[in-house]
């Protein structure tokens, strides 16, 4: 799995279609023809991904969520490297104004 900084950015690729279950969502990559079923974690974090929010950030809106003591920090970014991975996300290098 690829290394998820703090301040990595994050975007959805193009051409998806996405439907909501009762469980979370189902993803359709026409150009590959394939679906991916995203649990309601992994969608949350998914959805965040088309706001601008780092990774750093997506932790602290998950931990808030989900009502947890503290950021789920392994959790979200090995999430998001399997978003990365699966083709639904791309990594933006993080500005160089980030702290």
């Amino acid at each position: 799995m690829a290394d998820i900084l703090p301040a990595t950015t994050f975007r959805p690729i193009d051409g998806m279609e996405m439907n909501r279950v009762p469980d979370g969502a189902m993803i359709y990559q026409a150009n590959q023809e394939r679906v991916h079923f995203l649990n309601p974690t992994a969608l949350v974090v998914f959805e965040l991904c088309g706001m601008d929010k780092n990774a750093a950030e997506i932790e602290a809106f998950v931990a808030e969520a989900f009502g947890l003591a503290s950021a789920p920090t392994e959790v979200v970014r090995d999430c998001l490297s399997s978003l990365v991975e699966e083709g639904l996300v791309v990594a933006c290098a993080p500005s160089s104004s980030a702290p």
